[in-house]
């Protein structure tokens, strides 16, 4: 990786003062070299934060992603439902512009802990809206936009 450039949009996962993650969106403000600190200017603060690289990811379809608490998001159709319009409404806070997300209603089971939810075209690559379950942590759940695998179609 050779940095990120300015004007670049970003998302920093890290921990609060309490030991709880959080995820923040921003802009770099000024070039930086691999491996080193980033500077960047939270959407909700107007002066600039320097940001451990580490901490620091380009904002994409594939990450953005909620992470939630309650495993009958999952396993109940009618909540599970609402997960697709749940991480559209995060991609929008991330900045990422994706015009139409196409719901598969209650979603399609693609394995014991994947349920595929909405399909959605970004810059003429096709992604798919999951909401995966993590058999460590029982009781949260991931929604987040993949590529589609090739048994998909």
């Amino acid at each position: 990786m050779t940095g990120f450039r300015r004007g670049e949009r970003v998302r920093i996962s890290t921990v609060d003062d309490d030991g709880f993650p959080i995820v923040r969106y921003g802009f770099v403000s000024g070039n930086t070299a691999s491996h080193g600190p980033v500077v960047v200017e939270f959407d909700d603060m107007l002066s600039e934060v320097i940001v451990d690289s580490s901490e620091v990811d380009l904002v994409t379809p594939t990450t953005v992603e909620l992470t939630l608490t309650g495993i009958d998001l999952s396993q109940d159709p009618d909540l599970r439902s609402g997960l697709a319009a749940m991480w559209h409404a995060e991609a929008d806070v991330a900045g990422l512009r994706v015009a139409a997300l196409f719901p598969l209603g209650a979603g399609l089971r693609d394995s014991s802990d994947t349920w595929a939810l909405a399909e959605f075209t970004f810059e003429g690559e096709t992604y798919v809206v999951r909401v995966h379950t993590d058999p460590n942590a029982p009781d949260v759940v991931s929604v987040r936009a993949e590529r589609p695998n090739r048994w998909d179609w």
